[in-house]
């Protein structure tokens, strides 16, 4: 088994894991988190979120357009919580992106959740612009950011909001 190139695992209060995963099937939820300067977004399908974001890395303005697979396989090993696998297709910058969401109930009103990016390539023009290491730091960042703007968002809503 390969080690993730991303892990990023956070306790959330004020959040029930049944509502955190239908709230992931939202657009309003992907707008609350989203860390770049505008997306735009759409379930084009139940599990496929079709964005385009636009967003900024060292002053150069980036635009990203894809769509993100979200596959449930529901609760595979006793007391790891709900897995989600993740992958985006139909992007020209990213190349590959697979990874996995955790979900798990620690009470009814807190839960933990887990980011696991296993795998993450670039198309070579992008590639050529930031470079390989700048493109997994930012992808970092900005999954940290997404995770801090939820809890942010979390303390003080509630995710029935979000459906």
């Amino acid at each position: 088994m390969t080690a993730n190139i991303i892990s990023k695992v956070i306790e959330l209060d004020n959040c029930n894991k049944d509502l955190l995963i239908k709230a992931l099937y939202t657009v309003k939820f992907w707008e609350t988190v989203n860390p770049a300067k505008k997306i735009e977004a759409k379930f084009i399908a139940p599990n496929v979120l079709y964005s385009k974001i636009t967003d900024e890395f060292v002053k150069i303005p980036i635009e990203m357009e894809g769509e993100l697979v979200l596959q449930d396989e529901g609760e595979q090993e006793e007391g790891k919580g709900r897995l989600i696998e993740l992958n985006v297709r139909n992007n020209k910058d990213v190349r590959e992106l697979e990874g996995r969401l955790r979900i798990k109930a620690l009470s009814d009103n807190k839960t933990k959740l887990g980011v696991f990016i296993k795998s993450f390539k670039l198309g070579s023009d992008f590639i050529n612009l930031i470079g390989k290491s700048a493109a997994e730091l930012t992808l970092r960042n900005k999954i940290t950011e997404m995770l801090r703007n939820l809890e942010r968002w979390i303390r003080n809503n509630s995710l029935k909001d979000l459906l």
